[in-house]
């Protein structure tokens, strides 16, 4: 499988996405797939271009079997919302060419935010004619909505908008967390395409010491000789609450043998030094980013290691991923957090949950591990194995390549000799393109109309996606009017009766009527169905689909109308629908499709067998 892989984050760059990143282009590569990742000159998180790629436009690498593409991109190290979006937006922009260039793939995947690269990623998956798979690190705009880093207005309408559009036309979601997931399905987001593939450690290099003990990662003359450590590694960002580390630090400041020691880069770090600076906490160290290589060596060195989030709900829903870290290298961990990273934390075995922003637990925690060796040791060996069982980044990335490989091979299905054969099938696609066509014309008005009484009469989007079983068993999104509540589970029409509470008072009249059907002219245009034929059956309707194939009907396009609707439409039992549905697989023909269609519109009028 030829995969291409956007995303503006990639080592030589360090932190959570970079690292993200690699390991699902490792995990690939490890299952023999080729990999091409377009990704920007590297410059996170500093804003800087890196030493070896400035003044140059654009560069191409390889690493194995893995191309890298790099395009240009703003960065500056002055972080404002302008700077933020230009960077996001030239990204975007410099890298469509590239996506949408080179050998076809097979598959597309997009890591997001930002979110403007998801445009990029779905135009090249039309190019590439190949599905979209949408990697969601982050929530946004919600999240940063949630935590007041933006304010509601037409800004984050528009990006709202935005993350929409490329989630509903994405083949599969991943979420990194239970949060996140239970958020975007929340949001009526179809809950089967969305995947869990969380982060995780690289337990091959995050690892425990060899002897139980590293190197001092500080050590020096001004370094008591016997510190004792409290480690912060990761972004300092305004969503991850390090201010109840200097609180703590605070409060800690009789004992002279406390030092702590934070590690990496972010938007919040300039105050988090000025504060340090401004308070006298002398034994508050910074220190840059630093590659996992070396950040290891100190993760080793430390007594204790701390993770923090704001003290906020949305914050729940996020896994700082150092957290995995820490545990993978048998340090024990403070962790000032909530919801999904405490519920982490406590079943590994191997920390102690603290409320976030609150110093003073934070420093009485920190001050009891510092006078307990024997409590340090019991909490450090409880993190590796948990990791390894649940948390390791290579099951994470296998978990990954399945996912990828599901959802190619849905969209490819099995091989089939498509049916009709000769001159019917062509006259079949003619005829159908063309009905196809006046309809959508002349019932425009009419289509405008019924999109504004779905609006008026619920909340959510007027049209409805979803997954359905086309020729070759292969799968295809389906457009129809939305007839229920957003959030109503992936059912068939009859499992779905008249009386179901998700059934809105529109979409009562619209099946009645069939008029919710009148947007698979679209379907039929872009060639995934026909006017006659067998209804798609739903991805997850496992026994129709199977019993088509051993009969051999996905050998046809799946139809609006077909034989087996004339005959019963809603209310005949599977095994009856695939029996009519092989009869018209072994007769079909110009007269049996007009019959099927005159038949179809008396019953359309007089609503005869429809839930």
């Amino acid at each position: 499988m030829r995969v291409l892989f956007v995303t503006q984050y990639f080592p030589p760059e360090t932190g959570a996405a970079p690292a993200r990143a690699a390991h699902f282009v490792r995990a690939l590569e490890r299952a023999g797939h080729q990999v091409r990742v377009v990704t920007g000159l590297p410059n996170h998180p500093s804003g800087e271009i890196q030493p070896g790629y400035r003044d140059r436009r654009g560069a191409r690498e390889r690493a194995g079997t893995v191309e890298v593409w790099r395009v240009w991109l703003y960065a500056t190290p002055r972080k404002t919302a302008g700077t933020r979006l230009w960077n996001h937006l030239s990204f975007a922009l410099s890298a469509l060419p590239a996506a949408c260039s080179g050998p076809r793939s097979d598959l597309v995947l997009a890591s997001m935010p930002p979110l403007f690269l998801g445009l990029t990623a779905w135009v090249a998956a039309l190019r590439h004619r190949a599905p979209l798979v949408v990697d969601c690190r982050d929530d946004w705009p919600h999240a940063a909505v949630a935590l007041g880093e933006m304010r509601p207005g037409l800004a984050t309408r528009v990006l709202a908008t935005l993350a929409r559009f490329v989630y509903v036309r994405a083949a599969r979601v991943i979420a990194v967390t239970p949060g996140m997931q239970r958020q975007l399905a929340g949001r009526g987001l179809d809950s089967e395409r969305i995947e869990l593939v969380t982060n995780g450690a690289d337990t091959e290099l995050f690892r425990p010491p060899g002897n139980g003990a590293g190197p001092d990662p500080g050590s020096g003359p001004t370094t008591p000789p016997r510190s004792f450590t409290v480690l912060y590694a990761g972004t300092h960002g305004l969503v991850h609450g390090m201010e109840v580390l200097l609180d703590a630090a605070e409060r800690l400041r009789e004992r002279t043998d406390v030092r702590f020691l934070l590690i990496g880069d972010g938007v919040a770090k300039p105050a988090l030094q000025e504060r340090a600076a401004r308070d006298g906490l002398e034994r508050v160290e910074f220190r840059p980013s630093l590659p996992p290589e070396q950040l290891v060596a100190c993760i080793h060195a430390a007594d204790v290691c701390v993770a923090t989030t704001r003290d906020h709900p949305f914050c729940g829903e996020t896994i700082p991923v150092k957290l995995f870290d820490y545990l993978a290298c048998g340090r024990p961990v403070v962790g000032a957090v909530r919801g999904d990273a405490a519920d982490v934390l406590r079943a590994s075995g191997a920390g102690v949950v603290v409320d976030p922003g609150d110093g003073v637990m934070m420093a009485r925690v920190l001050a009891s591990l510092a006078d307990d060796p024997s409590q340090r040791a019991r909490l450090g060996v409880a993190g590796p194995p948990f990791v390894a069982q649940q948390y390791s980044r290579r099951a994470l990335g296998d978990r990954l390549v399945a996912v990828l490989e599901e959802t190619r091979g849905r969209a490819a299905g099995r091989p089939v000799e498509p049916r009709p054969r000769g001159a019917y099938r062509g006259g079949k696609r003619a005829l159908d393109v063309t009905v196809a066509l006046a309809l959508l014309i002349g019932f425009a008005p009419l289509m405008l109309l019924v999109a504004i009484l779905v609006r008026l009469d619920s909340r959510g989007p007027s049209l409805f996606r979803q997954r359905r079983i086309g020729r070759g068993s292969a799968e295809f999104t389906i457009f129809k009017f939305r007839t229920m509540s957003v959030g109503a589970p992936d059912l068939a029409s009859h499992l779905m009766g008249p009386a179901s509470s998700h059934v809105t008072r529109v979409g009562k009249f619209l099946r009645r009527s069939s008029l919710d059907e009148l947007p698979q002219l679209w379907n039929i245009l872009r060639g995934e169905m026909s006017l006659v034929g067998p209804r798609p059956a739903l991805f997850n309707q496992h026994d129709l689909i199977g019993m088509r194939q051993e009969a051999g009907v996905d050998a046809l396009k799946p139809g609006v109308t077909g034989w087996a609707q004339i005959h019963g439409r809603d209310e005949i039992a599977l095994q009856e629908k695939v029996a009519y549905d092989r009869y018209y697989l072994e007769t079909c023909s110009p007269w049996l499709d007009l019959t099927i269609v005159v038949r179809t519109a008396v019953i359309v009028f007089s609503s005869r067998g429809v839930y």
